[in-house]
């Protein structure tokens, strides 16, 4: 029996009903997909900037100007190869990064702008990328050399406010073996300590720091060294300052941040 017109009228507002009620649904699915995903990147993005404020904060500064961690360091100077524009951008075709360097490329343009060596940044999945360099990258490692000679230059200097009787003062003579006593403030005996809990993972240091652990070994032999004979802090205070920088500079370990995390800033 033919249906009638009210019936197909019925039948065609109920299916226009559930086509209705499918969009619905899907909308508000592939809203919350979206508003998942959104959350999700954006968790990450917060993570790297948590990440980098971390490693960033740790570095040592002298002078003015804060070190950079080790990889930093190594962009900075691939960048600064292959700057070739006038406009201060760089992209993926200026400059050819290494993998171990690319395989967490967005954190360390992070490090970079918090650095204050970029003003922005894009990564894109595609492994396409652009940053925007401020000129102090261009002219870091100048920087960091002069500030490094103008602190042992300071270390060099007597400085006097107050009744210097019985001081012995040698002016001139960078080599001398006159010894002054004014290492009576700094704790000798807290950084032997520091250096005999890094020495308890001697075993794990080739593993976790590769062909940086001779050199992490011979700062803690150098430190050792200075400590026995009551050195000057300020040659220490450098060591130390090395010592965490190489700590920071590895990526992913455990046993790395833990010895980065006793060595105090000074």
């Amino acid at each position: 029996m033919a249906k009638s017109s009210l019936e197909k009228a019925l039948e065609k507002h109920q299916k226009e009903i559930e086509r209705q009620f499918k969009k619905k649904i899907y909308a508000e699915k592939k809203l919350a997909n979206k508003q998942r995903q959104d959350s999700e990147r954006q968790a990450k993005i917060n993570a790297r900037r948590e990440r980098a404020s971390s490693i960033v904060g740790g570095q040592p500064t002298v002078g003015d100007i804060r070190i950079l961690d080790n990889s930093a360091e190594e962009l900075v100077s691939l960048i600064c190869k292959g700057y070739c524009r006038n406009d201060y951008r760089v992209t993926n075709n200026d400059i050819e990064i290494p993998v171990y360097l690319e395989n967490d490329l967005a954190l360390e343009f992070e490090k970079l702008k918090q650095y204050g060596l970029i003003s922005n940044y894009g990564y894109y999945i595609s492994g396409c990328w652009e940053i925007t360099i401020l000129p102090g990258l261009l002219t870091y490692f100048e920087r960091k050399e002069s500030a490094i000679l103008q602190e042992k230059q300071n270390y060099n200097t007597n400085h006097f406010y107050g009744d210097v009787t019985g001081v012995q003062i040698q002016q001139g003579t960078v080599n001398s073996s006159q010894t002054q006593s004014i290492t009576q403030d700094f704790d000798y005996g807290a950084i032997s300590d520091i250096l005999e809990n890094i020495k308890k993972y001697d075993s794990l240091l080739d593993d976790e720091f590769g062909d940086k652990a001779s050199d992490l070994r011979g700062k803690i032999v150098e430190l050792e060294e200075l400590i026995e004979k009551r050195e000057n802090p300020s040659k220490v205070k450098i060591l130390l300052a090395e010592l965490k920088n190489l700590a920071i500079g590895v990526s992913g370990s455990l046993i790395a941040s833990g010895i980065a995390a006793q060595i105090p800033l000074f």
